[in-house]
């Protein structure tokens, strides 16, 4: 008995596709307190109501377009709040004081 062998080559393509990160790198609005806060922000997928204790953290995307965030200190120690873009940050209040308001402003 013999046994043929018949080997096809078959060529297979492999297409890489990447996405440009339009607007640069991943953004995100980071709370830091030690106490409650209450409050909002806004970007391109609406508009949102927040509220917690302690820290947070909120990623808004590559392009968020248009961020505002208007947070209420409404305990007694420190709340501090940041937009960061790829890590750094771009823009940053703290407050110490009860009802003590943030507001920040940014185009991303």
């Amino acid at each position: 008995m013999i046994l043929i062998l018949v080997v096809i080559g078959i060529a297979v393509a492999v297409n890489t596709v990447t996405t440009a990160n339009h607007g640069g790198s991943n953004v995100t609005l980071q709370i830091q307190s030690n106490s409650s806060w209450t409050g909002n922000y806004a970007y391109h997928d609406g508009n949102l109501m927040i509220n917690g204790t302690g820290n947070a953290v909120y990623n808004l995307g590559s392009n968020p377009g248009h961020v505002t965030v208007t947070l209420t200190n409404t305990g007694t120690g420190t709340l501090t709040v940041q937009l960061l873009q790829g890590g750094n940050i771009v823009e940053s209040q703290s407050t110490q004081e009860s009802q003590g308001i943030i507001n920040l402003d940014n185009k991303f």
